[in-house]
């Protein structure tokens, strides 16, 4: 695949993932992989469709699902089929509050679908700002 073609998949995906597009699927490969770092609760590598789709779905509770997401793509470089991306992630928590974070993800593109990323981010700010609240909103309403 061209590299103009690979930056625009990648462009396609966090424009469906800001615009909370339920067809995001689409972007991805049946055998993508996709790794988080360890530091991140959610942390770990995921591989095929329907397990990414699980984490992107984990995921959801600790985001205002009234707020939609502002994805601001600060760069993107590539080579043939792999694209790295400089995103700025702003969303509303769960718990009200502003989050805004610094992501990196390095994506190789076949066929016009994604088949591996790797998510790079604060993991601390994450864990501060998304997790920890919706912990101890569970700890409190058992």
């Amino acid at each position: 695949m061209a590299t103009a073609d690979s930056k625009r998949v990648v462009r396609e995906y966090f424009a469906a993932v800001a615009a909370g597009d339920p067809e995001v699927a689409r972007f991805l490969d049946d055998d993508v992989t996709w790794w988080v770092p360890p530091g991140s609760p959610m942390g770990g590598t995921y591989r095929g469709k329907a397990a990414v789709l699980e984490l992107m779905g984990a995921g959801r509770d600790v985001y205002d699902p009234a707020t939609p997401f502002v994805i601001e793509l600060e760069s993107l470089l590539a080579e043939d089929d792999r694209v790295a991306a400089e995103v700025v992630l702003n969303a509303r928590t769960a718990a009200g509050e502003t989050y805004r974070n610094h992501y990196h993800f390095a994506f190789r593109v076949r066929d016009g679908r994604l088949v591996e990323v790797r998510e790079h981010l604060d993991t601390r700010l994450a864990q501060e700002k998304l997790f920890d609240p919706v912990a101890g909103a569970r700890r409190t309403s058992s």
